[in-house]
């Protein structure tokens, strides 16, 4: 007899959560999505019959009630994660949820907190880490195959063609626009390859939409272990996705490996002529499901935690100075 499948909520009925968290859900093996929380029972009522989902719901008292619901994927306003994250691990729903954490550090602890209390897992939605070539890049560079880590690099931008929600256009829902919602993923890339970071610095700039948030993010790491690293990111201009890490024996350079598709890389070794390869396309959120969904059985380690969401939300605390 096969395993019982996880029951899954959405918190979130439009944007990502329509276009890729649902569809993730639907097709992750080992979970089914049982219901959506939204901010209307019209969005909910929309969304539930687009992705043949049983249960729509408004109200969140509700939505945590309901016992068919095992996980919660919080996908959100990022002044929201917190509450909601919060209100799910005590109604004792396991919980992913989106980048950032949280807006501040403290709020990030009193979620940590929260599911430390109530025994449930709390994850944070850095899809990359569910990324095979990413996976296999990390394994290759951890055996030190390479040598020691000299520098690194990581670049994403995804220009918005138009404005975005109201929300991500104010520091106190947002947090943060580039950095919140695109150089989180490059921190944490970075972190996840190199480990915890020392100092950073950064600026940010506002050059196409003029919001209250900024539109572009440029930072600069250094990692306890001595490394150097840059993190540029932009939601107002078209550019590359891409992450390099040069070391002492050799080199990578990884491009268009950020939305699920498959990349190429660049590889170079002392005396070799580089040489490039690539990968099929993936689906890094459908993987991240089913990881998550194996550690709340306990067969896995969720890779990304609540301490990697909350030195996250440091490092940009810190560059954003609010």
């Amino acid at each position: 007899m096969g395993k019982q499948e996880v029951g899954w909520g959405v918190i979130g009925s439009t944007g990502w959560a329509d276009t890729t968290f649902g569809p993730a859900i639907a097709g992750a093996d080992g979970s089914t999505l049982r219901a959506v929380l939204s901010s209307t029972q019209e969005k909910a009522d929309a969304f539930c019959e687009k992705h043949e989902v049983a249960k729509g719901y408004c109200d969140l008292d509700a939505f945590l009630r309901d016992d068919s619901v095992e996980a919660v994927w919080i996908a959100s306003a990022n002044h929201l994660h917190a509450p909601q994250t919060i209100a799910a691990l005590k109604a004792g729903k396991h919980v992913l949820c989106e980048k950032p954490m949280a807006i501040t550090p403290a709020e990030c602890e009193a979620m940590i907190k929260a599911s430390q209390s109530a025994n449930r897992l709390l994850g944070i939605g850095y899809h990359l880490r569910h990324h095979g070539l990413l996976q296999e890049l990390r394994q290759e560079f951890k055996s030190g195959a390479l040598g020691k880590p000299v520098f690194a690099r990581a670049q994403l931008y995804f220009a918005y063609p138009s404005p975005p929600a109201e929300w991500r256009q104010k520091r106190a829902t947002s947090g943060g626009w580039a950095l919140g919602d695109i150089a989180t993923h490059l921190i944490d890339l970075c972190r996840w390859f190199l480990g915890d970071v020392e100092s950073v610095h950064g600026m940010l700039t506002n050059r196409r939409f003029g919001f209250e948030t900024e539109d572009h993010a440029v930072l600069t790491l250094r990692f306890k272990e001595g490394v150097a690293a840059v993190a540029d990111a932009s939601t107002g201009a078209p550019g590359l996705a891409r992450f390099e890490v040069y070391c002492t024996e050799g080199f990578f350079v990884c491009e268009n490996a950020f939305f699920g598709h498959g990349g190429l890389v660049t590889r170079g070794r002392i005396g070799a002529q580089p040489h490039v390869s690539g990968s099929p396309n993936v689906n890094p959120y459908r993987n991240q499901v089913e990881c998550f969904t194996r550690a709340t059985r306990g067969e896995c380690e969720f890779p990304a935690t609540g301490i990697d969401g909350v030195e996250n939300v440091k490092i940009m605390q810190a560059v954003r100075g609010y």
